[in-house]
């Protein structure tokens, strides 16, 4: 099984060939294959995306309770033991699954010394918090309050006469030469009151590693910093904070991040996520994004509060916000798009106005804050001039350059919502999208609006099938469309729609996926993309495999033969969604997965203009395809061979109608094992 293309640039002569295939001068397109064809997304509150990403190093750095995660999230996961009866249980120790690793780790805040439960079991009643200790007498106490960071803080007590105690949190992986910033909120009940950070190699008390004392001072919180310094020690340590015998402290707001960080992201994340090389991303989700404050990821860190994540459960601590994206997208060169959340009258209380079977959260959640239409167009137009405004233009601007960023982050896609249909009927929504895009286009013109066309409420008509409704009342206030299809018949089939408004209107919407996962077309979808569970190949087990990339790869093919009226096509999704992603982060280093590794060859192809092919027509599912296109100067052919067979096959292409003759030739390819083959930390070569 294998992928490959060749840069055309010398007549090579093949032995007898099973397949042939004649390439004429005909381009499928006028027009080259946007350049952001390529695209991917990061969902913030949903399993551990944004934080394996993120250089912060304690998990719930706030104390927070924890809300279990919802029971989409298990279904997304595959934990659900039979997701048709989840009432028989889910598998609550994760690391049982090959997508598995440090990444993934749940650490919990234990008394020390001690020793902490394993941080890849996960249940609906953990706290992640071990209280007491075996060892000694010291005591953790969630409280409410705090310094106002949280809903709540950690009272650590010492009980002990003569010996002192400490707050621990394992699962630190420390770097030879790196030093690491620790900053907190600490209250002493005592008056002032020296402590110690203590770093310890993990599942050992005997020696620590590096012991820097901390004065506090007074009975209210104190903002306390110091340097771990790390000359010497490589490999997993046990951060603690210790107190003397017969002392009290409430803690709050801690972090700890290495000092060659970057904009708060993990240098290695950067280097590897260049190499996926997205053209576009996607911001904050994703559901996700339906319940999001902009606001709430906006600021210091001390003042961005941890909330729930609603939709999928756990917890999202806000460190990762706009300035952060942006940043994150600077440094890899790709264009940046955010989701915006559409309000409406009925995400006042989802779960009851409109149950979809999923679990009800303990007294569920009240959105008043998100009822009112207008109320939204201007928080969305805010958001604009926050992002795109210059300083002295707009008070959001200003606002901006008070958090550190004097210029304008340059945001130029705003997709309106996602999977709208829970809320809106296809007429409301497309009147919403004019409301919205004429309060975002009042701040920047040139900012491109994207109408979501796809899903459809229980009983009513469907999005694509009420589409030209839609482009009736949207589409002068609209820029693109963001539908999920599938490269062929759903995308070709709401393309040709958008192409005969554009052809009558004058206009040039653009169609993009902004969601999409790899599937084969003739797998049955359901209104969450999600595929049917048969056997053992559940979803999330070929997620991660060559087989799936292989689709991503076919898929991607079939998108580029839809020519330049594709704007872009967002892969579902980029990092640390049990391999359902282009990227894993385990503490131990970043990688590309199968799916990265596609992602990386392809989207430094220089494919622009698809020619076709005598006799020939690509499908979508062949398990054997070929493909044929001139570079953006017409100097170079590109070829790609798509091969998801057992067997070997031989290919030979006939370019004697072109008008060039060729000199060179450069190929590149990627194969493995099997189909299911993956890419772990132990496994880096597993395709090539």
């Amino acid at each position: 099984m294998f992928f490959s293309f060749l840069m055309m640039g010398v007549n090579i002569s093949y032995s007898q060939e099973s397949h042939s295939y004649k390439i004429t001068p005909e381009e499928i397109s006028k027009e080259p294959i946007s350049p952001l064809l390529y695209g991917n997304f990061i969902e913030l509150g949903y399993g551990c995306q944004a934080d394996a990403m993120w250089s912060e190093m304690f998990f719930n750095r706030s104390f927070e309770s924890f809300y279990p995660y919802r029971s989409i999230n298990k279904g997304w996961y595959d934990l659900f033991f039979d997701e048709n009866h989840p009432e028989k249980g889910y598998e609550k120790d994760w690391s049982k699954f090959d997508w598995y690793h440090s990444g993934y780790e749940h650490n919990e805040w234990f008394a020390a010394p001690g020793t902490p439960d394993q941080p890849s079991v996960i249940t609906d009643t953990s706290t992640f918090i071990k209280y007491t200790s075996p060892l000694e007498r010291v005591v953790l106490v969630p409280q409410k309050g705090g310094c106002g960071h949280g809903s709540q803080y950690l009272k650590v007590s010492n009980l002990e006469n003569d010996k002192w105690g400490a707050l621990a949190q394992s699962g630190k992986l420390l770097r030879k030469g790196v030093n690491y910033s620790f900053s907190g909120m600490i209250k002493s009940n005592n008056g002032p009151l020296t402590i110690e950070i203590r770093m310890y190699p993990q599942g050992s008390w005997k020696r620590p590693i590096q012991v820097v004392p901390v004065k506090i001072s007074g009975n209210h919180f104190n903002s306390v910093s110091a340097i771990i310094k790390n000359p010497h020690f490589s490999g997993y340590a046990t951060f603690s904070l210790w107190i003397p015998p017969h002392t009290t402290i409430n803690v709050d707001d801690f972090s700890m991040k290495p000092d060659d960080s970057y904009y708060g992201w993990r240098r290695d994340v950067v280097e590897v996520l260049k190499e996926v090389n997205p053209k576009i991303i996607r911001f904050p989700g994703g559901c996700f994004a339906s319940f999001y404050n902009w606001r709430d990821g906006i600021g210091p860190y001390s003042e961005r509060k941890p909330k729930p994540s609603y939709f999928w459960g756990g917890l999202n601590y806000n460190d990762v916000g706009t300035a952060e994206y942006a940043m994150l997208c600077n440094a890899v060169g790709a264009e940046k798009q955010i989701v915006v959340n559409v309000y409406h009258p009925s995400k006042r209380k989802y779960d009851v106005d409109f149950p979809d079977g999923q679990d009800l959260m303990p007294g569920g959640y009240v959105f008043p804050e998100f009822m009112s239409l207008t109320e939204g167009a201007q928080s969305a137009a805010d958001w604009v001039a926050y992002c795109n405004s210059k300083v002295g233009e707009n008070p959001m601007a200003d606002l901006r350059a008070k958090h550190g960023y004097r210029e304008p982050f340059g945001v130029r896609y705003w997709e309106l919502d996602n999977e709208v249909h829970r809320w809106f009927e296809a007429k409301d929504y497309a009147w919403a999208v004019v409301v919205y895009s004429k309060a975002m286009k009042a701040v920047n013109p040139t900012i491109k609006i994207g109408m979501s066309s796809y899903g459809g409420r229980p009983g009513k008509k469907d999005f694509h099938d009420s589409f030209n409704d839609m482009l009736d009342i949207a589409g002068p206030y609209i820029d693109f469309i963001a539908d999920r299809g599938d490269g062929e018949k759903i995308s070709a089939m709401m393309l040709d729609k958008v192409r005969k408004y554009n052809q009558t209107h004058g206009t040039h919407i653009r169609y993009c996926d902004t969601e999409w996962l790899a599937y084969n077309t003739d797998v049955k979808r359901d209104l969450y993309n999600m595929a049917s569970k048969t056997g053992e190949a559940t979803k999330s087990f070929m997620f991660s495999k060559w087989y799936y990339a292989l689709n991503l790869a076919k898929n991607f093919m079939a998108f580029q033969r839809l020519g330049n009226d594709v704007g872009f096509v967002n892969f579902n999704n980029l990092a640390n969604t049990h391999s359902q992603s282009a990227m894993e982060t385990p503490k131990e280093g970043s990688f590309l997965t199968a799916c990265g590794k596609v992602l990386q060859l392809i989207s430094r192809s220089p494919a622009a203009y698809v020619l076709n092919i005598e006799d020939y027509q690509a499908r979508e599912n062949d398990d054997y395809q070929v493909q044929a296109a001139w570079d953006t100067n017409h100097t170079r052919l590109v070829l790609y061979v798509c091969n998801r067979t057992k067997d070997s096959q031989v290919t030979h292409f006939d370019w004697s109608a072109l008008p060039r003759h060729f000199s060179r030739a450069v190929s590149s390819t990627l194969y493995a094992k099997g189909p299911l083959s993956l890419y772990t930390t132990k496994a880096h070569n597993a395709i090539k």
